[in-house]
């Protein structure tokens, strides 16, 4: 018998039990059901067919939901339909999710549900779904329950892809003030304060793409003033020399110098993109 046969015949069975009568009462046959549609579920999974296998974990979901199960049966179930669909209908995997972080949330496991919407976050990033506004409310969301189960470096993980996705969008304003938040919290942490320099270097970023030159510089200023030995740093040293290029409106001098970094430290696709924003400003301002 082949797997999706067998997948059928368990769905037959759910069927028949919820249509049964039981001693037990009504929750046993929803969850005995369940299982049946979970066991399902993992054939359809073996045959291949995913948005099959997606429909029997939520239809197991909701059937756990019904019956006096713990939360976290149905939270699971979701979150195995979310693993199905993401290969065939990442809107329906998305979905999944939100009902599992629902549940998660109702039942207090507030680090199932950040992670559940981490992996919301991430499928909203794919490229076959891409929606960056979802992505980052979705990171915000993990960030904030990854605090409220006081984990503080998995929610400083998604406050940094929050930063990311803001600037991106050019809200420039929110990443500056994530990034900066994040360092923050690594200033007295021994084990984080070797990524000050690269937080500072990102908020740094951001703030010349807003264009104020001033909040620039007294940010740079309060950034020494957090970690003592970012002022030696070639961060520091492109991030002021960038400041004086805007200044006088010097293209050539900004590419040589974004030249000299990268050739010592190669700059990644986010970085270079960020000092191309930058650059098309300053060109722009030339030709008005």
């Amino acid at each position: 018998m082949s797997s999706e046969q067998q997948a059928k015949d368990l769905i037959n069975q759910a069927q028949k039990k919820l249509n049964s009568w039981s001693f037990f009462g009504p929750s046993n046959k929803y969850e005995d059901a369940a299982e049946l549609y979970e066991k399902a579920g993992n054939m359809f999974k073996l045959a291949q067919q995913w948005g099959n296998a997606g429909d029997a974990f939520v239809e197991a979901a909701k059937l756990f939901q019904r019956g006096n199960s713990a939360k976290f049966e149905g939270s699971r179930a979701y979150d195995n339909a979310a693993k199905c669909y993401k290969r065939s209908d990442v809107s329906a995997a998305v979905s999944a999710l939100k009902e599992a972080v629902i549940l998660d949330q109702e039942g207090g496991n507030f680090r199932a549900a950040a992670r559940h919407y981490q992996d919301i976050a991430e499928l909203c990033e794919s490229a076959d779904y891409d929606k960056p506004k979802e992505a980052y409310d979705a990171y915000t969301r993990s960030a904030e329950l990854y605090n409220a189960d006081d984990s503080p470096a998995l929610a400083n993980k998604c406050l940094l892809k929050v930063a990311q996705i803001a600037a991106d969008m050019e809200m420039y304003d929110v990443a500056i003030e994530k990034y900066e938040q994040v360092a923050a919290t690594a200033v007295d942490d021994p084990l984080l304060k070797w990524s000050l320099k690269e937080y500072f270097f990102k908020a740094g970023l951001c703030h010349l793409c807003t264009g104020d030159m001033v909040k620039t510089t007294q940010a740079l200023s309060n950034y020494c003033n957090m970690d003592l030995s970012f002022e030696a740093s070639r961060e520091y040293t492109l991030l002021r020399g960038i400041i004086d290029c805007v200044d006088q409106g010097d293209v050539d001098q900004f590419t040589q110098i974004v030249y000299d970094y990268d050739k010592l430290s190669r700059l990644d696709p986010w970085k270079t993109a960020v000092l191309l924003k930058i650059k098309k400003s300053m060109e722009s301002d030339e030709l008005r």
